[in-house]
This record gives C-alpha cells, structure tokens and sequence, in this order.
C-alpha cells in the first residue's frame, strides 16, 4: 500500500520516469508477500479459501470475461494486476479473522492507512504548498515541483480523517500519535475543501450523516461543536471567489447544462448495450479498452464499478455488488457504524474513479476493509466453531 502512494508520487515528480522501475518493485514485494503468506501457514488458508470461495469464483469470473476480447492478452494481463493482489489481501484479511479479534485487525488497518495516506498531506508542504492557498484544483502531474496532483489531496485528506477520528475515539494511542492526528486532521479537512475534489466532499457527506445519526462515541454538544470547523473552513472559502469551493460551484453548473462526462460514458454504454441486447448477460470484456474507446471515445469509463458493469454483464456485476457493496454494507451498518465511521468513502470514491488494478491510488485500502467487513461475520463463526470442535476432540481427562 505503501509503496503504491510512493510510486505515484514518484511518477509525477520524475515525470511518469519511475513507472516502470516502480511498478517491478511493487511487483516483486506482492511476490514475496504472497510466498511468504502460503508458507506461513498452509493449513489455515486452506480454511480461508474453502470459507472465502465467492471471492475466488469472482476472480476466476473476471479473468475468464477477460479472455473474450479483442486483445485477449493486453486484456488477461490487465486482469491479473486485480486478481493477483485481490487474492492477496482475501487470504491475508481471511488469515487474520482466524487468528485476532476484529477490533485488533481494524486497529492495525486504520492505523496503517492512516500512516500512508499522511504522506501526501505532508508532502503538500515539502513541496511548496501553503495553507494560504484557497484552490489547488489546478495541481496535476503536469505541474513540476508536486509529487501529487488535486485528486490524490481531496481522497488522501478524507481516508486520514475518517480513519484518523476511529483511532482516535477507538484505540489506545500514544501521547504524540493522537495530537498528530488531532493537528494533521484540521489541515486534511482544509486540503479536502481547497482541492476541488467532489467526490471528498460527497464521501464526507454520507462520514457527517453516519457521524450525526448512527455513531454513538460523541455526545450530541460534541457533535454539533465539531461541525463548526468545516462550516467555519466553508464560509472562509466562500468568500474567496478564487477559491476551489466557488470555481466547482461553477463548473458544476456548467456541467449541469452540458451533461457530466461519467453520466455521458453510461449513456452511450447503454444505448450500445440496447442495440445488441445479449451484452447484457455476456458485457464486452474486462477491460477491453479498444471497445470502450470505439463505443464512448474515451479510453475508460473513470469508474469501478461500471467497469464490471459493462465488462461482465448484469448477472456477474450483481454478484460483485453483493460482495464488495451490500455484504460489507450491511455488516458495517449492523455491527460497526455505531463506533467507526471510515467505510462511505471506501465505497464511493472507487465510482468516480477506477480503482481495480493492485497500482491504483485506493486499490489496497478499499478492499482490505470492504473484505473485512464482509468477512467478519463468517470468519467469527468459524473460529467460535473450530474451538467447540477443539474442545470436543480433546480426550477426556483420568481420574
């Protein structure tokens, strides 16, 4: 995870130079995970497989529908930079259920995240930035001197504060540890606010509903008195008609009129789609670039989930919006939503951009809690079931 944020800061600054030495790295570490993971303890994920086997059907699925493509090779490859790190994360969430208690594994990938998803907030002051600025929109790999672009400050600063107030409220933390998040979440919410990135400001939305109504470790004057700091940042930035907040005011309206882009990608696929009605069961392939760009123009659509969608059909996009979405959904609504709050942005970020492929910015945090969420509940079972069965198999103690 770790090293995918630093390729991508290294990308920008070396000017896209460091992909291909990068992307061997991050290759050879999975590599090296991977092994190291099946030779730990052979045994235990043979249990985590034959208890996790819908997500193993889904990646067989996905690369099958790679197969029927123009360019079946391009698109296979494509396919396993999901498969292969997927699995991964499946067998180490899975090993983990098996062996700690849930509040221990979510403590260590909240904190985890949240350690990595602070460098590019950091980063933003080691390479000129100020909290002066009230619009960094316009940052892209383009502009020399960032090591990130206005994207990847917006999603940075939301995943470090949801996950910064869990731990905070959740866990046990050093003295310097807390009031460095305390001190970095203020300047997160102003990135947030000063990107321009919409999608931050939807997922913090659905943060502040679930925050207001369902999580139970603030009172209610805490609560509202934590609301006065983004209200206060907002207002400041309102002001300013340079700002990000006014200049996407703008755009929003200009895009009202003229059709947003992703909306526009999902009505030529429709249409396609009505003309030749038996792509709904079968889609065009997974990540069959070509195709896409013949039917919309564009080179993808921008969105994970459409990529599903549209590259698999309706009965398989269903049984992955059952896996990724609704199970660890509900779970986390049940169990969790009460005490954390860290999952709306995991779950809406990915549809404004595509995060399926193991080098994408959110790729490894999105599926390391989706796939704890949704496998929490079955893996505590099992291991409630694996010591009656201990206890059971145990002679009987003589006299």
């Amino acid at each position: 995870m770790a090293l995918v944020i630093v390729g991508y800061a290294l990308a920008v600054l070396s000017g896209m130079a460091s992909v291909g030495p990068m992307r061997l790295i991050k290759y050879g570490v999975l590599a090296f995970s991977l092994i190291y993971l099946i030779r730990l303890n052979i045994h235990l994920l043979r249990l985590v497989v034959h208890y996790a086997q819908s997500v193993f059907i889904l990646s067989l699925v996905l690369f099958l529908f790679s197969v029927f493509t123009p360019e079946p090779l391009i698109s296979m490859v494509r396919a396993l930079t999901f498969i292969v790190p997927f699995l991964y994360v499946a067998l180490t969430v899975g090993s983990l259920l098996l062996s700690y208690p849930i509040k221990e594994i979510l403590g260590a990938f909240l904190s985890s995240i949240n350690w990595v998803y602070m460098i590019p907030l950091v980063s933003f002051f080691l390479t000129g930035g100020s909290l002066s600025n009230t619009n960094i929109y316009f940052i892209s790999s383009e502009n020399e001197g960032n090591a990130f672009v206005s994207n990847h400050y917006g999603w940075s600063g939301t995943i470090f504060l949801v996950t910064g107030i869990d731990l905070l409220r959740s866990q046990s933390l050093p003295f310097w540890r807390r009031w460095l998040i305390i001190a970095f979440c203020g300047v997160a919410m102003y990135l947030v606010l000063i990107s321009g990135n919409r999608t931050s400001w939807l997922s913090l939305s659905f943060v502040a509903l679930l925050f207001t109504f369902r999580y139970q470790r603030f009172p209610i004057y805490y609560k509202f008195l934590l609301a006065l700091l983004p209200l206060g940042l907002i207002i400041f930035l309102l002001k300013d008609p340079k700002s990000a907040l006014n200049a996407r005011v703008k755009k929003t309206e200009v895009q009202a009129k003229k059709g947003e882009a992703r909306a526009g990608v999902a009505r030529s696929m429709i249409t396609h789609f009505k003309s030749q009605p038996s792509l709904w069961v079968t889609g065009i392939g997974i990540f069959n670039k070509r195709k896409i760009k013949s039917i919309t123009s564009w080179g993808g659509y921008h969105n994970s989930y459409f990529e599903v969608l549209f590259g698999t059909g309706l009965l398989m996009f269903s049984f992955f919006f059952y896996l990724i979405v609704i199970r660890p959904g509900w779970n986390f609504m049940r169990f969790f939503s009460e005490q954390y709050l860290f999952l709306p942005p995991f779950m809406i970020i990915p549809y404004f951009e595509s995060n399926l492929t193991g080098g994408q910015f959110l790729f490894f945090p999105w599926f390391m809690m989706i796939l704890l969420m949704g496998y929490a509940r079955i893996f505590a079972k099992l291991k409630i079931q694996i010591k009656q069965w201990q206890k059971t198999s145990l002679p009987a103690a003589t006299p």
